[in-house]
């Protein structure tokens, strides 16, 4: 007899900063939301235009999403990628799906200028920019407008 592995998710995680963030609790500028996802400007950017995009669930580990929800999520950041190409103009847009910092499903979109922009290169040179909520907002703002 086969055994079914059981996924474990929870809707919410009382203690999780991105589930305080869909529930508005958390301020973030917000730059696309719908039922199942909402996509925010990065905190601690790589580039300019570096935003994240997160399940509405509490799901810390993409490989557990529900295969429909995956694609969603794909769906959103693939629209995402073309604003953000239309708006910096980068060499490439890049995405990574890591998780370490916060354990629930994220998916960074980041405008890669450099081949280096995608990794911890700038992180360990101590090169990434201190954008002002302003800059953040702004920023926001014209992902947004991007039709």
């Amino acid at each position: 007899m086969r055994r079914r592995r059981r996924l474990i998710f929870k809707m919410e995680n009382k203690e999780c900063v991105f589930c305080k963030i869909v529930k508005k609790e958390i301020f973030a500028n917000i730059v696309y939301e719908n039922k199942q996802v909402i996509a925010f400007m990065e905190i601690h950017p790589v580039n300019e235009g570096h935003i994240l995009v997160i399940p509405k669930s509490h799901v810390e580990n993409f490989y557990n999403l529900i295969e429909s929800d995956y694609i969603h999520i794909m769906s959103v950041v693939h629209k995402l990628s073309k604003k953000i190409n239309i708006i910096f103009e980068p060499k490439k847009v890049g995405i990574a799906i890591t998780g370490f910092d916060v354990p629930h499903t994220h998916v960074h979109i980041v405008p890669m200028h450099d081949e280096g922009d995608i990794t911890s290169k700038k992180l360990l040179e101590n090169k990434m920019p201190n954008f002002t909520d302003v800059q953040l907002s702004k920023t926001a703002e014209k992902i947004r407008g991007v039709k």
